[in-house]
């Protein structure tokens, strides 16, 4: 633009060769005569709303837990400032961090107990050969349940990060009120799925096992 410029180009000539408005051109131009400067000076502009303190308060927060939503992360705030931050403002600070809002991926509820559980077992049969896992057949009993309502649910996250423990929300699977069944498979199918009508004690699930397991055993090695 200044090479254009003190080769006494106009100002419309400047601006149509760089694809600006003749009046951005003349407001560049009008600043570098005065000051000698293209850029803006600085401090000049509007100022920030939330002080650098407020934002990493907001950051840790949603690193934290995720699922925090811009309405609540902006009254808790407003009432540290003690003045008006609205939502947009927060999600500004949280998208110019690089986090966007998802909805959250569904994943089956796991209880930490079963999740240390289930870990471990993984870690010891790692090493398992496939002839080995040939010869294993799992079976349970689950009983399911209403969990809660199938609305989204919003978490913030940076790419890749979608998997990410604290931006699951988990599920349960249910019909009815509940219901309770007996299922197995092994590493080339699945056996019999029982339900259950009665309640569970180590006869019925004795009775259970005699009745289904070898049978469903059958079906995947013969």
């Amino acid at each position: 633009m200044l090479r254009l410029f003190k080769k006494r180009k106009s100002y419309r000539e400047i601006a149509k060769f760089i694809g600006r408005s003749h009046s951005c051109v003349q407001k560049i131009i009008g600043r570098f005569k005065n000051d000698g400067l293209i850029e803006n000076k600085s401090g000049r502009g509007r100022k920030s709303i939330l002080s650098d303190v407020a934002k990493r308060k907001v950051l840790k927060d949603i690193k934290i837990d995720p699922k925090l939503s811009a309405v609540k992360l902006a009254a808790e705030t407003s009432r540290i400032m003690g003045r008006s931050v609205s939502a947009e403002t927060v999600r500004n600070v949280i998208r110019h961090a690089g986090y966007s809002s998802r909805v959250a991926r569904k994943k089956p509820f796991i209880s930490l107990q079963n999740h240390k559980k289930g870990l471990e077992f993984a870690k010891t049969h790692q090493l398992k050969t496939d002839n080995f896992w040939k010869k294993v057949i799992f079976g349970d009993k689950i009983k399911f349940n209403i969990f809660r309502s199938d609305g989204h649910r919003t978490v913030w996250g940076k790419p890749n990060t979608a998997l990410d423990s604290k931006k699951l929300r988990p599920t349960v699977k249910h019909g009815g009120n509940s219901v309770m069944v007996w299922g197995c498979m092994a590493s080339n199918g699945i056996g019999n799925l029982v339900f259950i009508d009665d309640i569970m004690d180590h006869k019925l699930y004795r009775d259970i096992l005699n009745s289904n397991l070898k049978e469903s055993a059958k079906k995947n090695w013969v």
